[in-house]
Order: structure tokens, then C-alpha cells, then sequence
């Protein structure tokens, strides 16, 4: 119908326009329905219409269709240009088929077609989303000889690529690039803060949470990791003057806040605070999740006289479904404690229809460990 009104519109550019939609939609049998009725009218394709196909056929895991495509459009004279190539070198690093990437790119060399720069950064990606670190370094050196700028999201998947494998002293030389160049995904920061937890570097976490602050303002991450960072190193001081900041900021507590600070009591020995803190929940509007339960029966397992907090809590928290809601972080800096650990050890002891229970309360969890414990002495 849109056709019939004005034949004018029978042109390449429209094909063009339609056919790069029907592939942004990942509707490719209609695209190429489309290319086959323009050559009907005589138009001739351009490399724009043969791009969207090949990339919309790669996309959609069709690497066959892909390469008919890639070759009928050298059939007809088209030569392909460096954005052909790097539509199917994305997707070959989307379905993890890296050895067809090398083969891409003996290809592109094959059809005269050097990688610019915009290439080589899509290979860095890809090889470090794929851990693949020897050829993500390889590529990255070329680069550098070649005096190619490196993009601000190449940086951080190399930053990515270190953290997940550990690897401590090129993380950070990257990390330096990229801190002042790039804001990171919360995401990524807790892959870093993991690394530095891991290698005991506790005092690197306050330098992420102040590095974090100054791009996105002062959230619960980053009063998380700052607060973490003295926790871990048990410095009183640190934490007091973390607090005072989150008090003159007027930022409201939460429980993975409480939490750290309990735990760091708590390896302390500190009692006397454990117990004020403990007091200040309600007040603060804060609600004991099962990190905060079990940090409490941790202490009293050690000489903690908590059975006035245990009363109080089993009138107003014990009754309700258990919840976790502190951040994983903080587990990953202090580890679990004993009520946990033997949390985790009663509820794999049960059968598995008993498991499926979506739903327990404190109350429920807790009997369920008395009786496992019971069982195992």
C-alpha cells in the first residue's frame, strides 16, 4: 500500500531504511524478502542493506547465512569494509566462538581490509568478556605500537578481565587508567573490592568508596566499602570517623551498615558496644536480617549476655520469614559465623520436599539448627 500511493518511494535508500529496521527487529527472512523484491525493480543493494543482513543473521547465531550473505555480496561487487567484519566479530564473542574470530580476521586481511581502531577495541572486549588474557594483552600491545587510542569500555572489560581472574598488580595499573577517565558500574567496583578482600588489603577499600563517591555521590556502596575497609582492619577510630561522615551527611542506616559494625564488635570482643548497638536497631529504624541473628547467637556463644535481646527480638523479629539483605561484601570480608555455617549444614540435612519450603521464620530456622546439632552430638 505504502508503495502504490507514490511509486517514487521504490528507491535504495527506503530498501535501505526498511530493511535496516526489519533487522534492528531481528525479523531477517522479512529483510531479505525486502532485498529480493528491490532486485525485482532492478535497484541495486548497497553495502548498507548487505551489513544489516549479515550482522542481523550473526546476531541470531545463523553463521552460515552470515557468510552466503558476505559472499554473494562480494558476488555482485561490493567489497566489504571494516564495520562488515566487526558485526561478525561481535557475535562470533556473543556465542563464545573464538577461534572464528582469528579466522575473521585472516579473512579481512585476505580481502585487503586492515582493522582499524575501532576493531581493535572490539577485540579487546570480546577477549577479555571470553577471559581469553594472552590474546586480549596481544591485542592490546598491538595497539599500543600502532599509537591506536584505547576506548574508555575497552579499559574497563580489560579492568573486568583482571578482577575475575585475581590478577592484583595489572588490576590496579589499570584501574589507574581508568578512574579518572571512565565511571565504573557498581558492579564492576564490587568485582575490584572482592580482589581486595581476597589479598587482605582492606585499606584499598576505603580509597574505592572515596574514588566511587566523587562520580556518584556518597550511596550505600560506597559507605559500605569505606566502613567495610576499618571494620576489617579493626580500627575504631576509622569507623567512628566513617559514621560521623554518615551522620553529618544524614544518610540513613541500613542493615549491611549495622551488620559491619556488629561484626567488627564482635571480633573485638567488644560487648559493651555490641550491646548499645544492638539497642539503637529500632530507633534507627533497622530491621535484623539473618547475618544480624546470627552474629547475635555468635556472641553469646562467646560469653555475650544476650538473652534480653533475644527476649525483645522474639516478640518483635523472630515471628517474621527469614531475610538476607545484607551485602555480600560483608559475608565475603568477615566470612560466616558459626550460626550460618550451621544454618547452611541443617537446612542440606533436610529432604529434599522439606527444602522446597519457600518460606521459614526465624523462629522455625532456629529450632531447625537446636535439632541438627542435637542430632550430631
Amino acid at each position: 500500500m505504502w508503495k502504490n500511493i507514490e511509486k517514487s518511494r521504490i528507491n535504495e535508500l527506503n530498501y535501505e531504511k526498511i530493511i535496516g529496521l526489519f533487522c534492528e527487529e531481528r525479523m531477517v527472512e522479512e529483510a531479505v524478502e525486502a532485498l529480493q523484491e528491490m532486485e525485482g525493480y532492478g535497484l541495486r543493494p548497497s553495502l548498507e542493506i548487505y551489513n544489516s543482513i549479515i550482522h542481523a543473521y550473526a546476531k541470531n547465531g545463523k553463521f552460515n547465512d552470515a557468510s552466503f550473505f558476505l559472499n554473494e555480496m562480494k558476488e555482485i561487487g561490493l567489497e566489504p569494509e571494516t564495520d562488515t567484519y566487526d558485526g561478525l566479530i561481535e557475535a562470533y564473542g556473543k556465542y563464545k566462538r573464538y577461534d572464528d574470530i582469528g579466522a575473521c580476521l585472516k579473512t579481512m586481511e585476505l580481502d585487503g581490509c586492515s582493522p582499524d581502531h575501532f576493531t581493535y577495541n572490539l577485540l579487546i572486549r570480546e577477549f577479555s568478556r571470553g577471559g581469553l588474557l594472552q590474546k586480549m594483552e596481544q591485542v592490546y600491545r598491538v595497539m599500543i605500537s600502532k599509537k591506536m587510542n584505547l576506548q574508555p569500555s575497552s579499559l574497563v572489560a580489560m579492568l573486568e578481565a583482571y578482577a575475575n581472574f585475581g590478577i592484583l598488580d595489572k588490576m590496579e595499573k589499570v584501574y589507574r587508567k581508568v578512574v579518572n577517565s571512565s565511571s565504573l558500574k557498581e558492579d564492576t567496583v564490587r568485582k575490584l573490592a572482592n580482589v581486595y578482600i581476597k589479598n587482605y588489603m582492606f585499606s584499598r577499600l576505603d580509597d574505592l568508596g572515596i574514588d566511587l563517591s566523587s562520580r556518584t555521590g556518597r550511596n550505600d556502596l560506597v559507605w559500605c566499602l569505606r566502613l567495610l575497609s576499618h571494620a576489617c582492619l579493626l580500627s575504631r577510630k576509622g569507623m567512628d570517623s566513617v559514621i560521623q561522615e554518615m551522620d553529618e551527611a544524614k544518610a540513613l542506616w541500613n542493615v549491611t551498615i549495622v551488620n559491619i559494625i556488629l561484626l567488627a564488635y564482635l571480633k573485638m570482643k567488644d560487648f559493651t558496644h555490641l550491646r548499645s548497638l544492638l539497642s539503637q536497631l529500632p530507633s534507627r529504624q533497622v530491621r535484623p536480617d539473618l547475618t544480624t541473628v546470627g552474629i547475635l547467637f555468635d556472641a553469646i556463644e562467646i560469653g555475650f549476655d544476650g538473652a534480653k535481646t533475644l527476649e525483645t527480638w522474639r516478640k518483635m523479629v523472630l515471628y517474621r520469614a527469614v531475610e538476607l539483605n545484607t551485602d555480600p561484601l560483608v559475608l565475603t570480608a568477615f566470612g560466616k559465623g558459626h550460626f550460618l555455617r550451621d544454618c547452611e549444614e541443617a537446612y542440606t540435612s533436610l529432604e529434599p520436599k522439606a527444602r522446597d519450603k519457600k518460606t521459614r521464620t526465624y523462629h522455625q530456622l532456629i529450632d531447625l539448627v537446636i535439632k541438627h546439632k542435637a542430632k550430631e552430638s
